[in-house]
């Protein structure tokens, strides 16, 4: 399913059931962001990133009544995408140092214990969590990622593509199909692993686990 068609799903689904969010969205990014971002990161964005990006700059992440990404997400926009990149990048390297990390090398798709130059933030969760989209060199390039600080990443993408990711959401929206099912069944860790419905929860938007 194309971007353009998932977003289109997502937000119908979120004006009928969930104006505050749908409220939240914010207007596309400029031509400008987008080549700056490029720039600034050196590499082409996917291009799935980039249709998003072009329909929706994020949202007022912070302001958000719930998450719209499972588990607990919400979107960022583009220069808040590089802005998170490199405080995480100057986090690493004064902690290891300027040199190159090992991880750097390997496929997009492969698990890395460190924060790459070549990991891009997408969105964030209250918790501190992120997800990422990889761009290392590979076919499994421009794949999601979560992230934790203090945990390091999943053992497996949780998505093989913006696009990938933004069709589970809809059809969880909109079909109630849980979201995270391909995850949830190939990962290695975490040991319980699950896959989501959303419920409007006390006007929240939130993420539970699917029944077996």
């Amino acid at each position: 399913m194309s971007v353009a068609t998932s977003w289109s799903r997502i937000t119908v689904w979120l004006d009928a059931h969930h104006p505050a969010t749908a409220a939240l969205v914010n207007p596309p990014a400029t031509a400008v962001d987008l080549r700056y971002l490029e720039a600034a990161i050196n590499r082409p964005l996917p291009a799935d990133l980039v249709e998003l990006l072009e329909l929706a700059n994020g949202t007022e992440h912070r302001s958000v009544r719930g998450s719209l990404i499972p588990t607990l997400y919400n979107l960022v926009p583009a220069m808040h995408m590089l802005k998170a990149q490199q405080m995480l990048r100057e986090i690493q390297r004064n902690i290891f140092g300027s040199g190159p990390r090992p991880g750097e090398s390997e496929p997009a798709g492969r698990s890395s214990m460190d924060w790459l130059d070549s990991f891009l933030p997408i969105a964030e969760a209250a918790d501190a969590g992120l997800l990422y989209v990889d761009l290392r060199d590979g076919h499994q390039r421009g794949c999601v990622w979560e992230w934790y600080a203090e945990g390091g990443p999943a053992s497996a993408p949780w998505w093989s593509s913006v696009g990938a990711m933004l069709d589970d959401v809809a059809g969880a929206l909109v079909d109630r199909r849980p979201a995270l099912r391909t995850y949830a069944r190939g990962a290695v860790w975490p040991e319980k692993r699950v896959s989501y419905l959303p419920e409007v929860d006390d006007d929240y938007l939130r993420w539970f686990a699917a029944p077996d």
